[in-house]
């Protein structure tokens, strides 16, 4: 019983990356996941890869020169079946984008699953320094803010998104970025934001969902051990930050 549910929270977690930065072409002979070459990377090579090869088939990740992105793709038709069959879209997901029905029905582990699959391929950790009237110099001068965010063009997502985190006693707020029309070739549709503020929610999400991307994780420990996190910095950084071998007050001295 315990591996069908462990299987179960592998599924569920991957569909929610494929949601965050994956696509079944139309015509169902390809599946592409992928994200940043330098952020993103060890995320794929270490943990996207290997759970594709547990509960899918081989695959290795690659640089994809062309969309200047770094993931992996399959055209194993088997594969890409199984993928539709666990309620995944195909084509374009601007307006197809959603969470699979069994996993809006399902039990929190299962949802906590998906969350995170989608946290680690599209979400945002950052930290905003505190602009008010009220902030000391410390929260003034450094990012001590700090924010987790989902973003999506998929009002359907977005609500359900908003939905699942408030099922799991998150406090969330939602609103909408209005962009505009589609002009020259270029999607501006509206944006809905989907954001995490509350330190106690902030803290049970990383606790509870776990987060498998260095990308993220660093900025959050960075947070946890200074008490801000400088913004523009890469992963090497933020640990070489970690390990003590960058101090990250010297980051600002240029400001």
């Amino acid at each position: 019983m315990g591996e069908i549910q462990d299987y179960k929270e592998k599924i569920a977690e991957l569909c929610g990356a494929i949601t965050g930065d994956g696509w079944i072409q139309s015509n169902e002979s390809g599946f592409f996941l992928a994200g940043d070459p330098k952020e993103d990377k060890e995320y794929y090579d270490c943990h996207i890869a290997p759970l594709v090869r547990k509960i899918l088939c081989n695959t290795k990740p690659k640089p994809f020169p062309y969309w200047s992105v770094y993931g992996i793709s399959i055209y194993n038709k088997r594969s890409i079946k199984k993928l539709l069959e666990w309620g995944l879209p195909k084509g374009k997901k601007v307006n197809s984008a959603e969470v699979p029905k069994w996993i809006m029905n399902s039990h929190k582990l299962i949802i906590y699953s998906f969350i995170r699959g989608l946290f680690d391929t599209d979400g945002t950790i950052f930290c905003q320094k505190d602009y008010t009237k009220y902030a000391n110099e410390f929260n003034a001068k450094y990012h001590t803010k700090i924010r987790l965010r989902f973003s999506t063009v998929s009002l359907k997502l977005a609500n359900q998104i908003h939905s699942l985190l408030k099922r799991l006693r998150f406090r969330v707020v939602k609103r909408m970025l209005k962009r505009g029309c589609i002009q020259y070739g270029r999607n501006n549709s509206d944006v809905y934001i989907i954001e995490i503020n509350e330190l106690k929610s902030i803290n049970n999400f990383f606790k509870n969902l776990k987060s498998n991307n260095p990308k993220h994780i660093t900025k959050y420990k960075i947070w946890k051990k200074f008490g801000f996190c400088p913004p523009n910095t890469t992963i090497k950084q933020r640990k070489d930050i970690l390990k003590n071998r960058i101090n990250p007050y010297r980051l600002y001295m240029r400001e």
